[in-house]
């Protein structure tokens, strides 16, 4: 079964334009990971929010995903510059 993950990002004020260049200069290695289908992401600077989809073959593959970013340090990158935590959720798409 499919797996979606969906995260609202909410980077500091400051920083907003910069972490969503970040965050796009990190789609071609999300859509080059094994078992990655769909990655997007959208911009909105009216809230000051940055949305991402990603959508993968299996929840294995995300996860793998996940624990690579995390290791990189990315993840930890990305998180010392946001003025909340970010929303993430996970659906099964039959």
């Amino acid at each position: 079964m499919k797996e979606a993950a969906f995260a609202i990002v909410y980077p500091d004020f400051a920083t907003f334009d910069d972490h969503a260049k970040a965050v796009l200069e990190m789609l071609p290695d999300t859509l080059a990971f094994p078992g990655c289908l769909e990655a997007h992401i959208g911009v909105n600077h009216d809230r000051f929010e940055i949305a991402v989809f990603h959508l993968w073959e299996t929840p294995e593959h995300l996860e793998r995903y996940l624990n690579w970013r995390a290791n990189r340090g990315d993840l930890d990158a990305r998180s010392a510059t946001m003025r909340k935590e970010q929303d993430f959720r996970t659906y099964s798409v039959p």
